[in-house]
């Protein structure tokens, strides 16, 4: 084995400032051999300091390449890496490559250690398609929680939780990219509706100035009253360019004067019509928003104008912030119409893959001959900005009684990620319990290497299976129904390293 890259060292350097300075980790004297004896072991030897911190997560990155990238499989490890290891010297880590189904060279392998002292392991995963949704309050003081979020390629935070006077000049997403500098980081901005909560001038700061200067266009319905489309969501009239330009320049203020710039936003939502919450009990008539006494859905000039509108918002969006600014889309008119799609930088399929799909919806989203399958809308999409982006997430939880009687969970990110690896999209772990509609962040359980895809995914009837440098994804649809559509199997160096078939699985 050669020797060692320059180690990374993640944590102690992104403390903000008034925040007590704590001691880096320190990893030194790394050193790797094959032992002679015919085992095939790998010994991997280091030292671990850090002055104020009983443990320390380890985590082994491997590369193939001279370093060019840290994505080989890290398989059959034990020793001195995880969650809990304590600082010393030699330090022990055993590789067993006999163990590896498939043969490989040790010797043309590079290791390097990423050491942490917020407990965050930053192992490698391959291909690198993963994204956080996260539209929850989070503490953005704690460093833990820059680590993680920046484990991912793609961040969908709450604009307004950085924006907000707490934060709106501490720098959290530069300290989010001091970690991994890929990571794009992209602010929830709301495409039609102000939040009443924000009237109160000591609410979330953001969200008040949003109030303000859009108070001038809330759309009345047919009888008059305050139009909404979730509780506390007034309706805004986007037809109106005023509004319209209220909106751009509340964005481009805080994306200005705030110590937080967003690398885009994501714009929710764009559909047909305005979508209104059926369960919305306290507004008496239909949204008029040209004010003519037609119900919007009823009235085709109406519906006409605010879909142009619609690309006037985000054409102003771009004219004013340029062509390298992201803009990602939720709705179903991203999802469905190719030219509107070709606007965005990336779409995020919300609730996925209940809305468009027609049954059986998992399998028509994969489905070649469905107009508006993902491979499809992937294509429709703008490549400057380092996309096509296409983000996959649900709030909702699943269960089944496994094969042990108990009652175990489907991490839907996971089943993402199997959908991810066909078609090149982002999956997104979802931690939240599914007892109210939210997106919370959560992570996989189980962190996995393939390298990159060698070709398009092959289809052989019931089966879809796709290559990658260093294993593969098999896919077996079963209904194509969510939440259970399909079986899977992920491999890795000739080693099975994930497998979904409820009610077993796999690790």
């Amino acid at each position: 084995m050669r020797s060692a890259l320059p180690l990374i060292v993640i944590t102690g350097l992104l403390l903000a400032a008034g925040v007590a300075q704590a001691a880096d980790p320190v990893v030194t004297n790394v050193r790797t051999a094959q032992r002679t004896d015919g085992s095939g072991l790998v010994d991997i030897l280091y030292d671990l300091a850090d002055a104020d911190s009983p443990t320390l997560a380890v985590a082994v990155q491997l590369s193939a390449d001279g370093g060019a990238h840290w994505n080989f499989p890290v398989l059959h490890m034990t020793g001195d890496l995880g969650s809990s290891v304590a600082p010393g010297a030699d330090r022990h880590i055993v590789w067993d490559v006999d163990a590896i189904p498939e043969r490989i060279n040790a010797d043309q392998v590079m290791v390097r250690l990423a050491a942490s002292d917020r407990g965050i392991l930053h192992k490698p995963h391959a291909p690198r398609n993963v994204a956080i949704t996260d539209w929850s309050a989070v503490n953005w003081s704690d460093p833990a929680t820059w680590e993680r979020y920046a484990r991912a390629e793609m961040f969908l935070a709450m604009a307004a939780s950085m924006w907000n006077q707490q934060y709106m000049n501490d720098p959290v997403i530069d300290r989010i990219k001091a970690v991994n500098p890929d990571v794009k980081v992209i602010g929830y901005i709301s495409a039609k509706t102000a939040q009443l909560s924000g009237a109160p001038a000591g609410s979330n700061t953001f969200w008040h100035e949003w109030y303000v200067r859009t108070r001038p266009y809330w759309v009345y319905t047919t009888t008059g009253d305050t139009a909404q489309d979730w509780p506390g969501n007034v309706i805004l009239n986007i037809l109106d360019p005023a509004c319209r330009t209220a909106m751009i320049e509340t964005v481009i203020d805080f994306q200005r004067t705030s110590a937080n710039h967003f690398d885009g936003i994501l714009w929710d939502y764009f559909n047909y019509g305005l979508w209104v919450y059926d369960g919305l009990t306290n507004v008496s008539g239909q949204p008029d928003m040209d004010g003519d006494g037609i119900a919007h859905l009823q009235d085709a000039d109406e519906l006409v104008a605010y879909r142009n509108a619609q690309v006037s918002l985000i054409t102003a969006l771009r004219d004013s912030l340029g062509e390298g600014f992201i803009q990602v889309f939720n709705g179903q008119r991203a999802y469905s119409d190719p030219a509107f799609a070709a606007l965005a930088d990336g779409l995020m399929y919300e609730i996925f893959p209940t809305l468009l799909f027609t049954q059986p919806n998992m399998k028509t989203a994969l489905d070649p001959a469905y107009p508006f399958n993902m491979y499809a809308a992937r294509s429709w999409l703008r490549t400057a900005n380092g996309g096509p982006w296409i983000i996959m997430s649900n709030p909702w939880r699943t269960q089944y009684t496994n094969t042990s009687g108990g009652t175990s969970y489907v991490l839907s990110g996971n089943q993402w990620r199997a959908v991810a690896m066909l078609m090149d999209g982002y999956a997104s772990w979802n931690s939240h319990d599914g007892s109210t509609f939210s997106y919370t962040y959560g992570w996989t359980d189980n962190d996995i290497c393939v390298g990159e895809p060698l070709g398009p995914p092959v289809y052989d009837g019931n089966f879809i299976r796709r290559d990658f440098q260093f294993g593969r994804i098999e896919l077996e649809w079963k209904t194509g129904r969510y939440p259970d559509p399909f079986n899977y199997r992920i491999w890795s160096l000739g080693e099975l390293v994930e497998e979904l078939a409820v009610p077993y699985h796999f690790p």
